[in-house]
């Protein structure tokens, strides 16, 4: 019997014995020794792929031991075991019938690098010489299209094997850059004529010789020596490479920027084609040419300027079949033939066209009569030349140059081994220049003459494919008569022979195919699955059930084939699939759902029998197939779950949140996810396609990735559009895309490279939306044109269709119909009933529902509310909008599509929890209106409503936080967060602490945290006292002058002083030394510059009432609490001459991003955000979603108009503004500072055009919300510094609500005030006159009369007399309650309080009568406004962002209004001069091309630089940005540990406190034991002394009487004693011989905190481990324990009651604390500007910043905890001497 082989490891092949090789079992059930798995490679964390079997299958972080032993093998069971079934397939062998090549790999990467992209080419900019020619593309049936470098790489495998060597040798040998060779750039097909060119450089100079021939006089030979000598260099460099020119023009040398010369080799080719073509023209193949042949063909050459060899001539006449007349020998061609060229080039130069016809008779008689045996005939003729040649160079330039003549000449010799060399040429030209003696600088290398390596380009092979040939093959291709292998498909398509056939059925978009049992399945989203005959094609039957969209369709062909469909409502159906067809599945089930649920996405299945579903509840779901039952679900999606693939026992998913991931499926893990490093960038997943160990995921933004052996291996860009549906055939992948193409690529390539090889499209007529490659055939679904919505909304574009943004607004529509179906519900309710609504959602939430769970009822309570109290129903975008916010997203809606109304509906919902709701806006104004427009609803609704204004007590801000729902700006919001941090008690907080943040909803949220980014906010205080130095830099500055003393850099506001600068401020201030420690003066003067160049007066700042007032860049207001730090804002008032405030230090700072990313949760609404969403979502977590609007956008975006001068541009900004006022449209224009806005309206003055003005100055800023209601008027002019933020809508025809206020105040105020209005008289009048006067009614007149009496009445009978201000809030809090309460009860109010004069209600229905009359007005005129074109924005600059100009564009069109956008900009404009554009080159070619720089042009060159300025601009400020957070992510960690004690020691009991100070004593203690004793060392060595002197130092007094006696000897002998103790008394630990503590650790409390702290001195992992660290650990139990327990004992000996004692304990620690943290502020400030500086030494400044930062927060709070504990113990040791704390 033979001996059984004993089992081995698969990959070692050694067997195994339980030793050496132990078998361990992975999952996938197959064997590999332990060994041979530590040294697979991991590529991926936690999973390996199986050696045998290739899968993919977990593995264990701790190793292969963890890993169960096969112990079956161990036993050495007899058997062969089982062998491996081998897989055929192979992605590297799998061909595509249909697709094949006729190159090699090695020939493809060999001329791929040559291959220029098809749209790389100007062809002004190039010189382009024709090589081949390539099929434009298939015109047959079939549609189909090779790629690009499939029809080039086709084109050069099909030359000759000559002509591609030398295209070859001549792209290898110039495609570098050569000093003297225009670079060859490589090959380049013309999609248009199919011609393929060799592509080389063209200077943009040009043929200078072709233009001055004739021009080198006797003082211009200088000049020809410099030409001549870059000539020769050019012909020795083209020598260098072996390469023979054989004939040469004037145009094939150029010149480039510099002046130096250049040979275009592509010249020199086209002139030998033309020389080729004078030859055919003189005889043709087999005649015979004589005498006056020749003479007619050297004569036309000549005339051309073109120079050829003889040698050449008669070369390229025998390649043309001529016969020549001629001697019995002639000479071969050699390099001496460029010789010949260069004579008759500098012969021409020199002598002129004489030279030519002299030539003529030279080369006529030496090629007729020149042979070897008649060389004294052509010496004859040589000698004959040389002497008229001679004589012509003597007459012209003398006989200064005989050695240049003689030299010329020998180049001319008929035999080329007589001619001089390129070399000695050379030579002798140079030295007309430099004499031999003196030129030392400069050598030339020889160039080679190995005479059998030459190659002569103009009758080498290449150069015979002529242009006829090239029309020949052209006429070849379009005739279908190019054969390329024409039994593959590719040809086939090209000619037609493969035809396509339309399976035609579904009534809509194809979402699925599929193939089995020799049928076809497709599905749809018309409800039903289709089968089609895979013979010919018929339809056979449709499975019909589905209730919803069937979303994918997946087969399993087996012995019982299955087709399985999925819908968008979670049906799952079973299809048998036998004839005949059965009408009703097999098996039907539906997955759980509620509203957020959107349905089936993907379907998959595996070899065992098991179904995958993708869903929109972002879970994977497995189910039986055999039963239907559910079996797990996989989750780990952030969003739905798009496509699944099954390869190698492995489940591949991809999500629109951008991610793939893999999962095992015998236990279901997770084995990894790809894409999850791609951070601030989500691109959806749309299709997988896996086979074998590659994968491909495509996505939305037309790119697909693809993994091999799970590593990543390429990222390439294929279509412009979304890629639904990729199919992957072993190395072929098929790509289907709404660009309406479908594209073949290869995947080539090893293990380590994959290379993306394009090979052809097929152009269609719709979306491809699924593929599927079955035996050769490709199946392709497609989709409509357009999506329509089934709910009766407009219709989409594909590209909303293909985006994530549309998927996601889709699933929000299921909210919307659960709204809408509450609706008839909600709206039976009474107030009563609807109010009471919310405290039944209170209840809800008590009981375990979540917030989700009521958001779709509570929306609808919300909506009706509105309906009920505003008069305003929530439409269904605005639903939309509710719940982007409520989900923590950016809603972006454009303007006028009611972003106020859309927050009441997150607000709500999220203010039931009782955790408080912020909605923040950007200034006061805006959030008083929405407190009391908004707050009604909420009001309504039993929530309470907090309204947070600048000018409020503490107390009324603690009230207004603890409301439901509080209303603030930003700013405000901040300095309460940061006062809150600087409070000294607990009874000075007004946020809710502990936790004072919720839920916030910022308003115009990208003005806040990305416009205001830049500026942190800062509490500062008094802290300089330098305020005389402000007005003395301030004269100096006046002194320097930039350019000569200082320069700027306008881009970031930075100065620097030159040498002489420095020397002038210093000679002014009579200081050694600027930057003197003792007596600075550097910053100082720093500043003042900054203030002259940088800060300009009604730009940046206005001055009002001797202050200097910014105003701000976005918002156009004034800020009259802000002031700029770093000593800026006291330089500006120095410039100005205004009284200096004291400078100021930090002791408080946050930036906004660093504020709101304390929110748990936070979002934002605004109408400009996409274009930052990258930003929002890496810094803040937040995608950006496009809510739609509720009508389509019609408004006009006109073409941006550049201009050169800023002069131009305002004129026709004036121009334009006529012009639309002339037609009556209302016109908006916006600025960007006040001076300019003050510079148009006196523009607009001179043509006596009506306008209004809003700026930062009071006079127009305290009529922003009048200004603002008319600027929709006919006729209406308003010039604004900027919209950003004004809050108010430009309604077309007027604001009626703001019309009717207008109305009442002028009748009323009158009567109510004697007090004039505060306003710098104007002439606003003139406005006014222009506008349409509205026309109140009877009743509204009798109404205003009776209000204006009673009015009157009031002020006389009563003797009440109000302010203006008081005026207007008596009419204020009219309208308000005209808004509240119902028009009955107002007049019931009027009856009751008639004999009380009731003027309130009085007012409030006259408003009410008003406002109807004011409505039909303005609908009136708003119509009329429509008709002419809606309101006219015109912006007059480009801003530093596109969203900032999007802002602006957004005033005009809103819902659904017509209206039009005009931008008009200047190359003088600020931007431009801050960011270095090169204005001059703009200037010059606006200039070239409307002769006038006041003109301006439209063309896209000009837009296109002005518009990449402005993306620059936005990347430049977002890096500022980004450096901001980075460097404020550092100071965050630290203020968030600061913020949180601080808050603790305020809101913490008595208790926390005490802990507080016994932690801060150890601490002391610790620091002072580890500063002096070393654990590793005996404690001899230890610095006892200094340690005890340390320690009294801290108790100071109160350890005078106990520690006094106590010697450095005493301590050591004590630690001596401790260290040889056996044990030791925790409870009552002393040292021996030392003073024991006081006994004041008594009670249950304080024993604990005894034992913690001995606890924690335990498991300090600080200490280092020796010998000696138990005793160092009891030394510093023992001397924390004195002090503690003595601290305790002198505060019971003080007899203060405990109240009182921690209160000053509160403030010890508080103020001790602030003090510290002050100080930090400012050294991190300082830090922040010097770690730059260490950039120059190669550090990186950001972490120089954390690692000195961290440092210096150390040193800060172990400085912080000293001083507390010293404070106290001195309080307590004398407390009658310190009645107040003082801290330094």
């Amino acid at each position: 019997m033979e001996s059984q082989e004993l089992p081995e490891c698969p990959v070692c092949l050694q067997p195994y014995d339980g030793v050496c090789a132990i078998p361990r079992v992975l999952a996938c059930g197959h064997t590999v020794c332990e060994t041979c798995l530590v040294n697979l490679p991991q590529k991926l964390p936690g999973a390996i792929r199986c050696p045998a079997c290739t899968v993919l299958v977990k593995y264990p972080p701790e190793g292969p031991s963890t890993l169960p032993k096969n112990i079956e093998l161990l036993r050495l069971i007899p058997g062969s075991g089982s062998t491996r079934k081998h897989v055929n397939k192979s992605p590297h062998d799998s061909r595509v019938p249909f697709l094949p090549r006729s190159w090699s790999d090695e020939f493809y990467s060999n001329w791929k690098i040559y291959i220029l992209p098809s749209d790389a080419v100007e062809r002004q900019k190039v010189s382009l010489l024709a090589v081949g020619s390539f099929s434009t593309g298939g015109e047959g049936g079939s549609g189909f299209t090779a790629g690009y470098f499939v029809r080039v790489m086709d084109c050069l495998s099909g030359m000759k094997e000559g002509e591609r060597e030398e295209l070859g040798l001549v792209l290898s040998a110039f495609n570098k850059q050569s000093s003297r060779i225009c670079r060859v750039l490589g090959l380049w097909g013309d999609p248009g004529d199919g011609i393929l060119y060799i592509v080389s450089e063209k200077q943009e100079y040009g043929n200078f010789l072709d233009k001055n021939l004739g021009a080198f006089e006797k003082d211009g030979f200088f000049n020809f020596a410099m030409i001549g000598m870059e000539i020769c260099e050019a012909v020795i460099a083209l020598h260098k490479e072996g390469l023979i020119a054989g004939c040469l023009g004037f145009s094939c040398f150029q010149f480039d920027d510099f002046g130096h010369v250049c040979l275009n080799l592509s010249e020199v080719l086209l002139i030998g084609r033309e020389v080729l073509e004078v030859v055919a023209k003189v005889g043709s193949s087999g005649k015979k040419i004589g005498d006056g042949e020749i003479v007619l063909l050297i004569t036309d050459l000549f005339k051309r300027d073109v120079f050829v060899s003889p040698e050449v001539l008669l070369e390229l006449s025998e390649k043309e079949g001529i016969v020549v007349e001629r001697g019995s020998s002639r000479y071969s061609i050699r390099y001496s033939s460029d010789v010949w060229l260069l004579g008759c080039i500098f012969l021409r130069i020199l002598v002129g066209e004489v030279f030519s016809d002299e030539l003529v008779d030279y080369m006529c008689h030496i090629i007729v009569k020149g042979s070897e045996n008649n060389e004294l005939d052509c010496s004859s003729a040589y000698m004959s030349l040389m002497e008229k040649v001679s004589s012509l160079l003597g007459t012209k330039f003398g006989s200064e140059h005989v050695s240049l003549q003689q030299i010329l000449c020998k180049c001319l010799e008929f035999n080329p081994k007589n001619r001089s060399l390129v070399t000695d040429v050379w030579k002798y030209i140079r030295e007309l220049v430099i004499k031999p003696q003196f030129d030392k600088m400069v050598k030339l290398d020889g160039a080679s003459y190995d005479e059998n390596r030459g190659r002569c380009l103009v009758v080498g092979k290449l150069f015979l494919l002529s242009r006829e040939r090239i029309e020949i093959q052209e006429k070849d291709v379009s005739q279908g008569m190019e054969t390329n292998g024409a039994a593959n498909m590719v040809i086939g398509l090209t000619e037609g022979s493969i035809k396509s056939k339309d399976l035609q059925g579904h009534l809509d978009c194809v979402t699925g195919l599929a193939v089995a049992g020799g049928y076809l399945f497709s599905s749809s989203f018309d409800k039903s699955v289709k089968v089609w005959s895979l013979q010919d094609y018929s339809h056979l039957h449709t499975f019909r059930g589905h209730e919803h969209k069937v979303m994918a369709v997946v087969c399993v062909d087996e012995e019982q084939p299955l087709c399985i469909s999925g819908d968008s409502g979670g049906g799952i159906f079973v299809w048998s699939i036998s004839i005949p067809f059965a009408q009703e599945p097999l098996k039907k089930w539906y997955e759980e759902k509620d509203w957020r649920y959107s349905g089936i996405h993907a379907l998959a299945v595996s070899e065992i029998g098991y179904l995958y579903t993708g869903s929109g509840d972002k879970l994977i779901k497995e189910w039986s197939l055999r039963d239907g039952t559910f079996s797990c679900s996989m989750s780990g999606h952030k969003s739905v779950v798009s496509t699944l693939a099954v390869s190698n026992g492995v489940l591949y998913s991809g999500s629109w949140d951008g991610t793939v991931r893999l999962w095992s499926l015998s236990d279901h893990s997770l084995l990894t996810v790809l894409g999850e490093d791609t951070l601030g960038s989500v691109t959806t997943v749309l299709s997988l396609a896996a086979d074998m160990n590659t994968l491909v995921a495509a996505y939305e933004n037309g790119s697909v990735k693809i993994w091999r052996d799970d590593v990543f291996r390429k990222s390439i860009q294929i279509h412009n559009g979304a890629i639904f549906t990729i199919s992957l055939e072993g190395k072929w992948l098929f790509t289907g895309s709404w660009d309406k193409t479908i594209k073949a690529q290869e995947l080539a390539g090893d293990d380590f490279q994959v290379d993306v090889r394009p090979i052809g499209s097929i152009p269609c007529d719709s979306v491809i939306t699924a593929l599927s490659f079955w035996e050769g055939k490709l199946f392709v679904g497609f989709g409509d044109r357009t999506v329509k919505e089934d709910v009766g909304r407009f219709k989409k574009t594909l590209g909303d269709f293909i985006s994530l943004n549309y998927w996601v607004v889709r699933d929000y529509y299921r909210l919307v119909d659960f709204v809408n179906a509450l609706e008839p519900e909600i709206q039976r309710l009474s107030d009563e009933q609807l109010t009471a609504k919310t405290s039944e959602f209170k209840k809800r939430l008590s009981q375990g529902d979540n917030i989700s769970d009521i958001q779709a009822e509570a929306f609808a309570v919300v909506r009706e509310a509105a309906r009920r109290k505003l008069g305003m129903r929530h439409f269904d975008v605005q639903i939309i909008g509710g719940a982007v916010l409520h989900d923590g997203s950016i809603a972006e809606m454009k303007t006028g599509e009611g972003k106020t109304l859309v927050s009441t509906l997150a607000a709500y919902l999220n203010a039931l929890t009782g955790d408080g709701v912020h909605v923040v806006t950007v200034n006061d104004y805006l959030a008083q209106r929405d407190a009391e427009w908004m707050g009604r609803v909420h009001r309504f609704l039993g929530l309470s409503v907090g309204l947070i204004q600048k000018g409020m007590t503490a107390e009324e801000r603690r009230i207004n936080y603890q409301c439901d729902i509080t209303y603030t700006n930003n700013s405000e919001l901040g300095f309460d967060y940061l006062r809150d941090n600087l409070a000294g008690n607990s009874d000075q907080l007004v946020m809710r602490w502990p936790k004072p943040f919720h839920f916030a909803i910022v308003d115009e949220v990208d003005s806040v945290l990305i416009d205001e980014g830049r500026n942190p906010l800062l509490i500062s205080g008094e802290a300089s006292k330098d305020a005389a130095r402000y007005p003395v830099a301030a004269k100096v500055a006046e002194l320097l002058t930039r350019g000569l003393h200082y320069n700027v850099e306008l881009k970031d506001n930075s100065v620097e002083l030159t040498e002489e600068g420095i020397a002038l401020a210093e000679l002014a201030l009579e200081t050694n030394d600027l930057w003197d420690e003792n007596d600075p003066w550097a910053r100082f003067v720093m500043n003042a510059l900054k203030a002259k160049e940088f800060y300009r007066r009604d730009v940046q700042y206005i001055v009002r009432n001797g202050k200097a007032l910014i105003i701000n860049e976005l918002t156009g207001r004034v800020e009259e609490k802000r002031r700029w730090s770093e000593g800026i804002h006291q330089a500006v008032e120095a410039k100005e001459g205004l009284k200096i405030q004291a400078d100021s230090v930090v002791v408080a700072q946050i930036t906004y991003q660093s504020l709101f990313k304390l929110y748990p949760k936070l979002s934002g609404m605004t109408g400009t955000a996409k274009t930052e969403e990258r930003e929002f979502l890496k810094m803040f977590q937040m995608p950006v979603i496009e809510v739609p609007t509720n009508l389509p956008n019609i408004r006009k975006d006109l073409p941006i108009q550049a201009f050169a001068t800023a002069r131009g541009k305002w004129e026709y900004v004036s121009q334009e503004v006529e012009y639309m006022f002339r037609q009556g449209r209302p016109v908006l224009v916006g600025t960007t500072s006040v001076e300019n806005s003050e510079y148009l309206s006196d523009l607009l003055k001179e043509r006596n055009i009506p306008h209004n003005v809003l700026n930062a100055r009071p006079k127009y800023a305290a009529r922003e919300a009048e200004i603002i209601a008319q600027a929709g008027r006919k006729y209406a002019i308003t010039i604004s510094t900027n919209m950003a933020g004004r809050g108010t809508d430009i309604i077309l025809g007027g604001n009626p609500k703001m019309l009717a206020r207008e109305i009442i105040e002028d009748s009323l105020l009158s009567f109510l005030t004697r007090e004039a209005p505060n306003l710098e008289a104007d002439d606003m009048g003139i406005s006014k006159k222009v506008l349409s006067k509205i026309k109140v009614g009877p009743s509204s007149m009798a109404l205003l009369a009776k209000a204006a009496l009673m009015a009157k009445y009031v002020g006389k009978s009563e003797g009440k007399s109000w302010t203006y201000q008081e005026a207007k809030s008596i009419i204020s809090e009219s309208v308000e309650m005209s808004q509240s309460m119902p028009l009955k009860e107002l007049r019931k109010l009027i009856d009751e309080q008639s004999e009380m004069y009731p003027l309130g209600p009085s007012i409030a229905i006259t408003y009410l009568s008003v406002l109807k009359d004011c409505e039909v007005h303005c609908t009136k005129e708003g119509f009329e406004v429509k008709r002419l074109g809606g309101l006219h924005v015109i912006g007059t600059s480009l801003h530093e962002s596109r969203r900032i100009d999007n802002q602006l564009r957004g005033r005009a069109g809103r819902q659904g209004d017509p209206g039009s956008t005009r931008f008009m900009v200047s190359l003088q404009d600020e931007m431009f001069q801050k960011f270095n554009f090169d204005t001059e080159w703009a200037v010059k070619l606006i200039s070239k091309i409307t002769n006038d720089e006041d003109i301006p042009i439209e063309g896209d060159a000009i837009v296109k630089q002005l518009l990449a300025l402005q993306i620059n601009a936005e990347k430049y400020f977002f890096n500022i940005r980004k450096s901001l957070v980075e460097f404020d992510e550092v100071l965050e960690v630290q203020r968030k540990h600061v913020y949180d004690l601080r808050q603790l020691i305020l809101t913490g009991d008595n208790e926390s406190c005490s802990q507080h100070i016994f932690q801060y004593m150890q601490a002391v203690v610790d620091e002072i034991v580890f500063g002096n004793a070393d654990p590793l060392q005996h404690p001899r060595y230890w610095s006892l002394a200094k340690l005890l002197k340390e320690f009294i130092a801290i108790a100071g007094k109160l350890l005078d009487d106990s520690f006094a006696s106590i010697t450095e000897e005493d301590l050591l002998q004590s630690l001596k004693q401790l260290h040889e103790s056996n044990s030791v008394d925790i409870d009552n630990l002393h040292l021996p011989n030392l003073p024991k503590p006081p006994d004041c650790f008594r009670g249950i409390r304080r024993k604990i905190s005894s034992l913690k702290r001995w606890l924690a001195i335990c498991s300090d992992d600080s200490t280092k481990n020796g010998r000696y660290r138990p005793t160092t650990n009891i030394l510093r139990k023992y001397l924390g324990d004195i002090l503690i327990a003595s601290y305790l004992n002198i505060v019971e000996e003080s007899g203060y009651d405990d109240a009182y004692i921690k209160e000053i304990e509160r403030a010890v620690l508080v103020k001790t604390l602030d003090c510290f943290w002050r100080d930090h502020l400012v050294n991190m400030n300082r830090l922040s500007s010097a770690v730059n500086v260490r950039s120059f030494g190669h550090r990186n400044p950001l972490e120089e910043y954390k690692i000195d930062g961290c440092r210096f927060f150390i040193s800060m709070l172990s400085a912080t905890r000293r001083l507390t504990v010293e404070s106290l113990l001195h309080y307590w040791s004398s407390p009658m001497e310190s009645q107040e704390l003082f801290l330094s």
